[in-house]
């Protein structure tokens, strides 16, 4: 019998400890935004960080991608890149979205996709891992960790 083929998606494969920012309080959303947009672009040079935020920004406009859970998954599909770009932000102190109050932002996993057709299965699998991965409690605890390297070290692979 052939063994069970696994789709697994390890989200710590698009991240490295520099692509992580711990929130200071009395920052904004689109604030975060810009700041995970750098950290990519810096990781990417070829990348514009301008021209970047102007996409992600487009994407939010009108329409609050902050989940209930307090999970916010800004994103762009691009077509200057050629593999999956990620930054993610850690809310000590959650952060009441500007579009709907109600949802209070814990986390922002930022990503940008490739627009070439072939990429969007992935696109989505990277969505789902973002919904499954992201619970309050695990949220929670990152909000605890005192260091991009200790978040990076408390996710785990997920089936």
């Amino acid at each position: 019998m052939p063994a069970k083929k696994t789709n697994t998606l390890d989200l710590r494969a698009l991240l490295s400890p520099a692509q992580i920012y711990i929130v200071p309080p009395g920052q904004t959303k689109q604030a975060v935004i810009r700041r995970l947009v750098e950290l990519i672009c810096q990781a990417e040079p070829a990348l514009g960080p301008e021209e970047v935020l102007r996409e992600v920004l487009r994407r939010e406009e009108g329409i609050s991608t902050t989940l209930d859970t307090g999970l916010s998954i800004p994103h762009a599909r691009l077509e200057e890149i050629a593999d999956f770009k990620a930054a993610l932000a850690v809310f000590p102190t959650p952060l009441p979205d500007p579009v709907n109050p109600h949802h209070a932002i814990k986390a922002m996993f930022l990503f940008l996709s490739p627009s070439k057709p072939e990429f969007f299965q992935r696109h989505l699998q990277i969505l789902a891992a973002l919904a499954q991965t992201f619970k309050p409690e695990f949220m929670d605890e990152l909000a605890q960790l005192p260091a991009p390297q200790d978040v990076l070290a408390h996710f785990k692979p997920r089936p």
